[in-house]
């Protein structure tokens, strides 16, 4: 069933409610402070029967100055407008700062209701509509429909419902896409036997009993215990539809106005974010750049600190993170005097700080702003690409189901507009868990790879390559908030690209082969058995170094790359800066320590000692090299078993 929206804007007692009265014979000041004070303070609603099977849900807001906040709540999101005009009074100022806040929300349609057709004290009707004509001229009421109307009579009220129809008949459906489901609460409330209870328009999306939403900014998980649409409790409610909706697992204090209930995991909260700005014509200050002002959206009011790029785009930066999306409306008002002063729609959120006199900032803005869902799309993805967003972060940063998004990413895959990383098959379907990235960050991360590996083959031109956990530690220093599966991911992918290649666990650049000529080769040869002939007593390094170029091969920079190369490649371990020791010895005295301490839970640098049949000297250099590891782990006089004991 469709689901219509329509909202009412005027000023202060020019009959909203007794127009929504009757329309609908729902009397919507339902607050006991409402019915003293003869004003709408809260936002009312109300359902219009028709014979066309739509669900139409009125909204009728505040129209007194000091309740705009309020008003900028319901208006959110209509579909058709009611601009109420007394015909005792015209014009006022609420009127046109309703008026102003209905363009910058992006509302197209509307009708213009002039009400008190009853009344005796009428202005002059010509002087009036001349006047309205000049309010709404370039705007979406420049040539809407109006009609004169008496609330406390009747008199045109069943054409004004007639008109209502025809307006709304070609009205589209709501993105019912239940990921996108969001709500913003207006009102939280306990009821007996029930709990509690919040109440809101439903934006986008559907809604189940038995969904688990979450809270946001708290980020609360809860469960739909019942769902509440036009009077009648329902299994389900949809975009579009006034709703109720009972909740588990959180108590009346945890929620409050201006809250957003959404689908889990679905609203990145912003301190940032990108905007689209028009200031109000009717307002003579000006915004300065780092001015302070208050930030309305959906049934909120945050305060936030505005960062001018252009005359048209703004950045706003919040004192705590608001849950918004791409495509939403707001509303600025300066702090003091408190007046609304301009909004607008948000092209980005979670956004990063751009320089205003940043040429980048406004081709930045401008692709965000573009109609082409392409162009939106890649600037996002080239404004994240650093982070390697999946496809599910990206769908919450466009505003779009993850359907529609790997739909378009497909697309750009297609033309080798991006890049994306699917493991190690390049063919693999694009899925929410897909990394994505520009192909300007996705060249630029391979330049950086590849001087890398150019620098560690240039360092160790004996080793066929880096340890592939130690490249991936280089990497996570310039991209931390980069996970290790995601790492392994784009290394498994430059794989598939020969790019670079891996060998055990080894990585090396794929045009890189280890050249040692029969001398080398030798040297290297030997250099393994003079320390497998040590034994336990293992020679230092410059003792090494000076016997081989003694024996006729000079470079003893070489020599030294030698003896590390053999470390990397794991026939020597190293116990220290000046010490190796064979791999085969290492292990030996790593299996005795270990049958030692399993028999006797500890063990003495005295039992090494003896076990291994050589001197303190060589026996503490050894079981260091077991408590740097974790191996062991020294208690007083004793070793006893490390956290890594059980692990070698």
């Amino acid at each position: 069933m469709q689901n219509v929206i329509i909202g009412t804007a005027g000023h202060v007692d020019h009959g909203k409610t007794s127009l929504i009265k009757a329309l609908t014979g729902i009397d919507t000041d339902r607050l006991k402070e409402e019915k003293k004070r003869g004003i709408t303070i809260e936002n009312g609603f109300a359902n219009m029967p028709n014979d066309l099977g739509i669900h139409i849900g009125i909204i009728d807001v505040p129209g007194h100055e000091k309740f705009v906040k309020n008003m900028l709540a319901g208006i959110g999101g209509i579909d058709l407008v009611l601009l109420v005009i007394s015909l005792e009074e015209g014009i006022k100022p609420q009127t046109i700062e309703h008026f102003e806040i209905l363009k910058t929300l992006g509302i197209k349609k509307g009708i213009i209701v002039y009400t008190k057709l009853d009344s005796p004290n009428v202005v002059d009707f010509d002087m009036l509509r001349s006047e309205v004509a000049g309010l709404t001229k370039d705007s979406f009421l420049e040539n809407a429909k109006s009609l004169c109307v008496s609330a406390y009579t009747g008199k045109n009220i069943d054409v004004l419902k007639s008109l209502i129809l025809d307006e709304i008949k070609d009205i589209g459906k709501r993105n019912n896409n239940k990921e996108l489901m969001r709500l913003p609460i207006d009102r939280v409330f306990t009821m007996e036997g029930f709990g509690t209870v919040i109440t809101g328009t439903l934006m986008e999306g559907k809604v189940d009993t038995g969904d688990e939403l979450m809270l946001y900014p708290s980020q609360k998980l809860v469960k739909v215990r019942k769902i509440e649409s036009h009077n009648q409790m329902v299994p389900t409610a949809y975009a579009g539809q006034r709703t109720a909706i009972n909740l588990l697992n959180v108590k009346k204090d945890e929620v409050h106005r201006g809250d957003v209930l959404a689908a889990k995991s679905s609203i990145i909260l912003s301190d940032i974010i990108d905007c689209k700005l028009m200031m109000f014509k009717s307002v003579g200050r000006r915004l300065k750049n780092g001015e302070r002002i208050y930030f309305n959206y959906g049934s909120n009011q945050a305060t936030a600190s505005v960062r001018i790029i252009t005359n048209d785009y703004v950045q706003f930066k919040f004192d705590n993170p608001v849950p918004l999306k791409r495509g939403d409306r707001y509303i600025i008002r300066f702090m003091s005097p408190v007046e609304s002063c301009g909004g607008g729609i948000i092209l980005g959120v979670d956004s990063k700080r751009y320089k205003i006199e940043d040429g980048i900032a406004l081709n930045h803005f401008k692709d965000l702003d573009s109609n082409d869902e392409k162009v939106v799309l890649k600037e996002i993805i080239n404004d994240t690409s650093v982070d390697f967003p999946d496809v599910s972060f990206i769908s919450k940063k466009m505003n779009t189901g993850t359907e529609d998004t790997i739909i378009l990413l497909n697309n750009l895959k297609k033309n080798n507009e991006i890049i994306v990383i699917n493991g190690n098959k390049d063919n693999v379907d694009i899925d929410v868990k897909s990394q994505v990235m520009s192909i300007k960050f996705y060249e630029g991360i391979k330049r950086y790879i590849k001087d890398i590996l150019s620098k560690f083959h240039k360092d160790n031109a004996l080793l066929k390559g880096m340890k592939k956990e130690e490249l991936k530690g280089i990497l996570f220093k310039r991209y931390s908030k980069v996970g290790d599966t995601t790492l392994d991911k784009l290394i498994s992918y430059l794989i598939s690209q020969n790019f670079i290649k891996q060998q055990g666990d080894l990585i090396s650049d794929s045009s890189f082969n280890v050249v040692i000529d029969d001398k080398v080769a030798k040297i290297i040869n030997d250099i393994e058995e003079k320390y497998k002939s040590m034994g336990f007593e293992p020679i230092d390094n410059a003792s090494v170094i000076e016997e081989f170029t003694k024996s006729g091969f000079k470079d003893k920079l070489k020599l030294r790359q030698m003896l590390v190369d053999l470390a990397k490649d794991g026939k020597l371990i190293k116990l220290s800066n000046e010490y190796y020791i064979h791999t085969d010895y290492y292990k030996k005295a790593l299996n005795f320590t270990k049958d030692f301490i399993d028999k006797n839970e500890k063990m003495a640098m005295t039992d090494l000692r003896d076990l291994l049949a050589t001197s303190r000297k060589y026996a503490i250099l050894i079981i260091d090299s077991f408590d740097q590891k974790r191996i062991t782990e020294l208690h007083g006089l004793y070793r006893v078993k490390g956290a890594n004991y059980g692990k070698i």
